[in-house]
């Protein structure tokens, strides 16, 4: 239920993995591609992602996605500049290939992982082919149901390839935080036992938040220097204060799932004494008294016989006189 990216481990009990999907958000442009990259870095991201494509190899002339993809298509050459810079700012780069192409190319330049697109969720031919490369592998379940996801994680087991990490996501975009339906996560996680996360296709940051407070392994997001540029996607993106803003919540909820183990905090510990309590005398208790319950009470601090021997001490012989209010210790009864 673990995986490797890049030298980070993904699971259970490990920081959220936290893609930054610049996707089309370059606008054609390697100078703003690089400034997604640094900033993505400089925000705390753990990768940023991209997609590589020839729009003629995975779009129809006639389809009306053709002419927005053409227009965002970067060149082959751009992509293996833009891992080499990613390589050098220290942060790591992978991308979601649309086509077969594509894929041998990115496999080419030497990327540490592969992303799957939702929209490539049914493209079976082409998972199987990036599975083959037994290259760690993020795949997208936008629009899928559970029979599909299966039969997706079925063949990649089946090509060898155990090392992929499962998406939920919300083909919607920008996505409703009301169609979120996290739950989604914890049905995936225990149906395929890999890590899984949330790939948020919308403008909240609170669906997120909830989404690592859930127990996400990773997180993606989209993910733009400026709101406002020109594109289908910048105005639902999240730009560089954001992104810092949403890294820095998400580690705090890391830190508060904790470890698991029911036991005292260290600060807990400070005043666990002052706040528990003991058994003590409610009024004054004569030598050689036998002592009733009418006699005690249970009282902070706790620094006598503790309140579940209540009854064992009743109908004990008081050894020595005890003084209304003192907490009653073992010596001082038989």
């Amino acid at each position: 239920s673990y995986l490797e990216i890049d030298g980070k481990v993904i699971g259970p009990h490990k920081p959220t993995y936290f893609i930054a999907e610049a996707g089309l958000n370059h606008n054609t442009d390697i100078k703003l591609a690089k400034k997604l990259i640094e900033e993505a870095h400089n925000c705390g991201a753990d990768a940023v992602k991209f997609q590589t494509f020839k729009s003629e190899k995975f779009l129809t002339l006639t389809s009306s996605y053709y002419n927005g993809f053409k227009q965002a298509e970067l060149s082959y050459d751009k992509f293996a500049e833009l891992k080499d810079f990613a390589k050098s700012v220290g942060i790591t780069f992978f991308s979601a290939p649309f086509d077969i192409e594509s894929a041998d190319f990115l496999k080419k330049i030497g990327v540490q992982c592969f992303k799957i697109a939702s929209g490539d969720f049914t493209d079976l031919p082409l998972i199987r082919h990036v599975a083959k490369m037994n290259v760690p592998m993020i795949i997208s379940t936008g629009v899928a149901n559970m029979e599909e996801v299966e039969e997706v994680v079925n063949l990649c087991m089946f090509e060898s390839n155990k090392k992929i990490a499962l998406l939920h996501c919300i083909a919607h975009y920008p996505t409703d935080p009301e169609e979120a339906n996290l739950l989604a996560m914890d049905t995936m996680r225990k149906k395929f036992h890999v890590p899984v996360g949330y790939s948020d296709n919308g403008e909240s940051l609170l669906v997120d938040i909830v989404a690592a407070s859930m127990g996400a392994n990773l997180i993606e997001k989209h993910f733009t220097i400026d709101k406002k540029l020109p594109g289908p996607d910048h105005f639902f993106s999240i730009d560089p204060v954001g992104l810092k803003d949403l890294i820095s919540k998400i580690r705090i909820v890391e830190s508060m799932h904790g470890d698991g183990v029911k036991a005292p905090q260290i600060s807990e510990m400070e005043i666990r004494q002052d706040i528990r309590k003991s058994i003590t005398a409610a009024e004054d208790i004569s030598e050689n008294e036998i002592i009733t319950a009418e006699k005690l009470l249970t009282k902070r601090p706790a620094i006598g016989i503790k309140p579940k021997y209540f009854e064992r001490v009743v109908g004990k012989k008081a050894n020595k006189k005890i003084k209304k209010d003192t907490a009653i210790q073992w010596e001082d009864i038989s």
